[in-house]
């Protein structure tokens, strides 16, 4: 009994670290784009909004993961502690702001510091 409960722990670590890693892949791929000088405007939004419709899917999974939500991981407690920028899509829909004002607010950005930034010369 005992061996088939160590089985499954181990057997579950991978699988929400893969889990988180995909989740974070698709978030940095998503602020990637809210970066890129070279996208134009519409170009900008239509790969934000693919990755939106990824990163969503994923946040679903992870929101609706028993093992995961049950887990002591430090990784885990991490994400879910910092749950507005783990959840990006979901927390700017509750905020009700976009993606990309959520997570420039997150990190301290507000708007009118960006509309003050001038390019690098």
């Amino acid at each position: 009994m005992i061996s088939l409960l160590i089985s499954a722990a181990l057997i579950s670590a991978p699988a929400e670290a893969k889990l988180l890693e995909n989740l974070e892949r698709e978030r940095s791929i998503m602020v990637s784009y809210l970066l890129d000088a070279d996208l134009n405007v519409a170009q900008r939004n239509e790969k934000i909004d693919f990755s939106k419709r990824r990163l969503a899917d994923l946040e679903r999974i992870a929101l609706n993961d028993e093992a995961l939500k049950e887990s002591r991981n430090s990784l885990v407690l991490e994400v879910f502690k910092n749950y507005e920028m783990s959840f990006l899509v979901h927390s700017a829909a509750e905020s009700g702001r976009s993606m990309s004002t959520h997570w420039f607010e997150g990190i301290g950005l507000s708007t009118s510091d960006l509309l003050n930034t001038r390019p690098m010369q």
